[in-house]
């Protein structure tokens, strides 16, 4: 008893006081100066956005669409019209680098006025402060003084971000009230006072009851620690049982082979972990010559996982010729590889381009999948993870075609298979279903009927396969087993000039699967010239943009007022929230930005980096938003490898408080982008069209 009220009265007591100490020395400063921070990035974000409208007109001018004075009227009109805030008061302003006033909603009597001598009441020449930080920097913060909104009469701090627009030496910015931001830190922070007391009281009155409950919590302690030991039994049981040979080195550590390369090999476990990585895989003929390994290139991150024939050694010194399937993995900080062996000598490998039906297929498929599975439990890098599923599953599809074409006969015009959404996109997880179309060239009116029979009879096919192999039918019926997915060339050019033209609910969601289409074949110039044809019918449909971008701002991340994740019931008791959801909202923002621009990559990180290098997107913005696709779609791996390895149903549903607080809290940072994300595309097109 006196052993267990020193295990919880004492931690109690410490908590405490930790707890207080924190809160009131640490959690509520740090609390004012992040709500500081998110009103800077928030007039910065905004500024960001107002400049996308003048450079928007800047590319109308030198398009010839309009003369520099057009566009600029158009651009100024744009920007007094732009109001944001309770009641919508806060604008933006814009000046030149004279500074003259260009543009301000509330004093347009500065207007064409030489600001150089205009001062805030403190006697700042804060026109000329703006100026300068533009020359010298590009862009950056004023703090002075100003009217408040439209309130002449009322002077109060004010702290604005500006940013120069180069082409026409124009500055715009936009500002909050300082009076207004601690006013609502004053409000937040008394009522983060007393929920700080609040929960004090609570835990004080907590002790008696963990006193009380104290043999209960030693036993859940147990119970957990003998579920934890039989959860990873479970794990090596897994890794143990499998059929494939598995060999795993990580930096600073011996080699580990499981049951199956131990006995191909001959080695006991012992002898084996003394070896090292060349005493088992000899080098081939270019590897010897580059003086690069294939292994070292995978563990090092310099290479992505690729599948190589090679050699290895047994115990008694003879060799097996091997397919190795190589991928990096990364365990508590330490790199290094795991490669997945395959004797070439089977009479009958489970590999693609060897698959003869689908059981094959399936195979293959699976076996891809389970070391996905095992590499996202060894904390492989989960990009790397999805372009090897989508590199399996680009070659399901092409053997699956090969297979039908020598089932059913050859094809009486030259197709190709369109690949959507992650397969599109080679973003596939563990859990993809299939979103596929053909393209076939045109033919004549007479033979069209006949034609397009054999590609649907192709088409269900494909559908089949890919459900045998693992891949289930889309519920949206994107397959090619449907005649409006399985086209000639010119009827698709006529169907996309329908989206855009109608642009629906329901054709907004088909154009956002089919802008990710790319050919799985790579074979002719059907899908090239479809490409084409899209990115001109977009150009030349400027209503697209604001139509698609409200369609994307139905969707709502799930975070409440206090940046906390919000959980949701799920059929089968199931609780949490569906990543898959927020992943979507950001592929959805930055394929628009990429359609905005004539980016046309279709992976998501592709596109960051295009639009990047462009200088469509700012830095900052790029480097956030990939980060957040990165994490979003490791958390999404890392679940779905969990399920399948406990098999359990696979499916996007997680729980965020089952990981460790710092996962928590770059999961609340990604969700925070995806909404800043959001917010942009608000600010930039408006009101629904």
């Amino acid at each position: 008893m006196r052993r267990i009220a020193w295990r919880t009265i004492l931690p109690a007591l410490l908590a405490i006081a930790l707890f207080s100490g924190v809160a009131f020395f640490y959690l509520l400063p740090t609390f004012d100066r992040a709500v500081r921070d998110q009103k800077r990035l928030m007039i910065r974000e905004l500024t960001e956005s107002s400049w996308n409208i003048l450079a928007r007109f800047e590319a109308e001018e030198r398009a010839g669409h309009f003369s520099r004075i057009q566009a600029q009227q158009e651009a100024i009109a744009q920007v007094r019209s732009l109001h944001y805030g309770q009641q919508s008061k806060d604008y933006f302003w814009i000046i030149d680098s004279h500074p003259t006033m260009v543009v301000h909603p509330y004093r347009p009597d500065l207007e064409g006025q030489d600001l150089s001598d205009f001062s805030d009441p403190a006697g700042k020449l804060l026109f000329v402060e703006m100026a300068r930080i533009v020359e010298s920097e590009g862009a950056g913060y004023v703090a002075y003084q100003w009217q408040w909104q439209d309130d002449a009469q009322r002077i109060v701090p004010k702290l604005s971000y500006v940013k120069g627009f180069a082409p026409w030496g124009w500055i715009i910015g936009t500002g909050v009230y300082t009076d207004d931001v601690e006013a609502e830190i004053s409000g937040l922070r008394a009522g983060l006072q007393t929920a700080v007391l609040v929960i004090l009281a609570v835990v004080t009155l907590l002790l008696v009851y963990l006193l009380r409950t104290g043999y209960l919590s030693e036993a859940g302690r147990l119970r957990a620690s003998s579920a934890l030991q039989e959860s990873e039994e479970k794990y090596r049981s897994l890794v143990e049982s499998a059929g494939e040979s598995i060999l795993m080195a990580i930096s600073g550590e011996g080699l580990y082979a499981n049951a199956s390369l131990l006995h191909l090999l001959g080695f006991d476990r012992t002898e084996f972990a003394k070896l090292q990585v060349d005493d088992i895989l000899r080098p081939s003929a270019e590897e010897k010559r580059s003086g690069q390994r294939a292994w070292q290139a995978v563990a090092e991150g310099s290479a992505a996982p690729s599948r190589a024939e090679a050699e290895l050694t047994c115990r008694d010194g003879t060799t097996l010729r091997v397919m190795l399937t190589l991928s990096r993995i990364v365990v508590q900080g330490r790199a290094g590889f795991m490669a997945v062996a395959t004797r070439l000598s089977q009479p009958r490998e489970l590999d693609l381009q060897s698959a003869a039906n689908l059981d094959d297929l399936e195979a293959a498929s699976r076996r891809t999948r389970d070391l996905a599975t095992l590499m996202m439990n060894h904390g492989a890098d989960a990009v790397q993870v999805s372009e090897m599923l989508s590199a399996s599953a680009d070659g399901v599809v092409r053997k699956a075609i090969e297979l039908i074409v020598a089932e059913i006969g050859p094809a009486p015009v030259p197709f190709d298979v369109m690949l959507m959404g992650s397969l599109g996109r080679s973003e596939v997880t563990l859990f993809a279903d299939q979103d596929h179309a053909i393209i076939f060239a045109d033919v004549a009116p007479a033979e069209a009927q006949q034609v397009q029979d054999y590609f649907l009879q192709v088409g269900s096919r494909l559908a089949d396969l890919l459900a045998g192999s693992g891949y289930p039918y889309c519920e949206g019926l994107i397959m090619a087993s449907e005649k409006a997915c399985c086209q000639t060339l010119s009827a698709w050019q006529t169907t996309f000039d329908q989206w855009l033209s109608a642009l629906d609910a329901e054709d907004l969601l088909r154009a956002k699967i089919f802008f990710d289409f790319r050919s799985a074949l790579d074979e002719g110039s059907l899908v090239p010239a479809l490409q084409e044809h899209l990115q001109m019918a977009v150009a030349a449909r400027p209503l697209f943009f604001p139509l698609l971008a409200h369609n994307i701002l139905n969707y709502e991340p799930p975070l409440n007022t206090l940046g906390n994740v919000v959980n949701a019931d799920f059929s089968g008791g199931r609780r949490g929230f569906d990543i898959k959801g927020v992943l979507a909202q950001l592929v959805d923002v930055v394929r628009l930005r990429a359609l905005q621009y004539g980016i046309g990559t279709a992976g998501t990180l592709a596109r960051l980096e295009a639009l990047a290098i462009a200088d469509h997107l700012n830095p900052v913005t790029v480097t956030e938003t990939s980060a957040s696709f990165r994490l979003l779609l490791a958390l999404r791996l890392q679940h779905q490898a969990r399920c399948r390895a406990n098999h359990l149903t696979v499916d996007n549903i997680v729980l965020p408080e089952q990981w460790p607080a710092d996962r928590q809290a770059e999961l609340k940072q990604a969700l925070r982008q995806v909404k800043a994300l959001q917010e942009n595309l608000q600010h930039e097109f408006g009101s629904r069209p």
